[in-house]
């Protein structure tokens, strides 16, 4: 397994349109983390990044708004897209309303110019939106690849913050129509059981899993000390690197 790892500060910060009000270390490990997953992108011949995480708790929404931030500083169209149905936390995040989002679009009682939210000059934001009980579902049907088709004609890269893989199957349904699937991981709270849960879960429906996030180790000394955010990519031989 490659590994290429990138400095940063605390995972749970939202990085500030003034780069100025930011940490620098911050903002340079995103920088850095941009720089890989453009790279994975480009090599997947996509557009379309999926966010998910083993369980809840562990950074996903904010990783994938700074991540979305982040990709809009290089004057690039981008859209993020908060698929959580069930525990949707982007609108909190970027502090915008969720009267309408994702799942009204779904539903068709709304249209994309209908829910998205401009967040600055090329991000914009779409929320969850509807409550729903089988947002499952939803990610099923023709309205879900036709939302995913539509927003691609209209941005460079499209960020999906998706539901926690161990937690429902939505996010299973989800990454077998994205470009690329990273997963968040927490130091210090994510066990490596729950992590291997997930990526069985992965494997078992020929989904491949590009990367890995390491959120906030936050630790006293050593590696994580100095690198708390460390980007993974996963080569073939990934389950004999385990072992």
């Amino acid at each position: 397994m490659a590994i290429k790892s990138v400095k940063n500060g605390s995972g749970e910060k939202i990085i500030n349109s003034e780069l100025n009000k930011t940490p620098f270390a911050i903002v340079e490990s995103y920088k850095n983390l941009r720089t890989n997953l453009i790279s994975i992108l480009s090599k997947n011949d996509g557009k379309v990044l999926a966010i998910s995480s083993p369980n809840a708790a562990e950074g996903k929404s904010t990783t994938a708004l700074n991540i979305a931030i982040t990709l809009s500083q290089l004057n690039k169209k981008v859209v993020i897209l908060d698929t959580d149905a069930r525990k949707p936390s982007i609108h909190k995040k970027a502090k915008i309303n969720n009267d309408k989002g994702c799942m009204d679009v779904l539903l068709e009682t709304g249209t994309i110019d209908d829910v998205v939210v401009h967040y600055n000059n090329f991000l914009d934001v779409i929320p969850s939106g509807a409550k729903v009980k089988n947002p499952s579902e939803l990610f099923s049907t023709p309205a879900f690849d036709k939302l995913l088709a539509d927003l691609q004609e209209k941005y460079d890269f499209i960020i999906l913050d998706t539901p926690p893989i161990n937690v429902v199957s939505d996010t299973l349904i989800i990454a077998q129509k994205v470009d690329t699937l990273v997963m968040v991981i927490r130091a210090g709270v994510t066990k490596y059981e729950a992590f291997e849960y997930a990526y069985d879960s992965l494997k078992v429906l020929d989904i491949e899993l590009d990367g890995v996030i390491i959120n906030g180790s936050g630790g006293k000394g050593g590696y994580y000390s100095r690198n708390k955010y460390s980007y993974y990519r996963y080569a073939n031989q990934q389950n004999s690197n385990n072992e």
